[in-house]
């Protein structure tokens, strides 16, 4: 070492000064009136004098310049808001395609894979339900998640403690995690697209894993 005094750059200040650099020569090329640039070819001349090629700035399309790229000049969602983003329309997963049933009386008859039964765990299922249940229905299964406060219209979550829970065959309570709860179930079935707020599981969970809640919520 000589001894000399070393100066660390920070990476990101040295690509916002290029990034100004920039811009400040392009808008003194073209508001100050000092030369030309072709915004499709990026070639710019000033004067006569010099000649050089800038990088294409389109005004539109899928490459526009962002000025304004902070988050808070975004578009924003609120929680639960639609669009969802879900699997392409029949796409197949991994596992392999799912069977699929035409009314409410095909799902009745449907009982849990013995795999699901032999192997339950209610660690797994107490997993399960707390990341994918617990902010809408919350932990005492009554409908008193956190996402509650946040809902000023439309359906509140279910009360899964309550008799309609309880009375439906563990066969309908599949159906209901699978196609967003009663209301997203009784939409698909009419052929109508579901706008429950609850989203359809069937996109999200596996086929044993939407089983595996139907014995959590029986208390097993």
């Amino acid at each position: 070492m000589d001894g000399s005094k070393q100066t660390s750059i920070n990476p990101f200040m040295m690509y916002l000064y290029r990034k100004f650099s920039l811009l400040i020569i392009v808008f003194a090329v073209a508001l100050l009136g000092a030369g030309c640039y072709n915004s499709t070819t990026g070639d710019t001349e000033v004067h006569g004098i010099a000649k050089f090629k800038l990088p294409v700035l389109p005004k539109t399309g899928s490459h526009k310049v962002m000025v304004f790229s902070e988050m808070h000049y975004q578009p924003r969602f609120d929680s639960q808001d639609p669009p969802r983003i879900l699997p392409p329309p029949d796409s197949v997963p991994i596992s392999g395609a799912q069977n699929r049933y035409e009314s409410l009386e095909e799902y009745v008859l449907l009982e849990a894979p013995a795999e699901v039964v032999t192997g339950y765990d209610k660690d797994t299922a107490a997993e399960l339900y707390r990341v994918n249940c617990q902010v809408c229905h919350g932990s005492s299964m009554q409908g008193d998640g956190p996402i509650g406060s946040f809902i000023t219209r439309g359906a509140r979550p279910a009360d899964l403690t309550a008799d309609a829970t309880r009375d439906a065959s563990d066969g309908e309570l599949f159906a209901f995690i699978s196609e967003g709860g009663r209301q997203g179930y009784a939409l698909v079935e009419a052929g109508q697209v579901s706008t429950s707020p609850m989203p359809a599981f069937k996109m999200l969970l596996t086929e044993s894993d939407r089983w595996t809640l139907v014995k959590y919520l029986r208390g097993q």
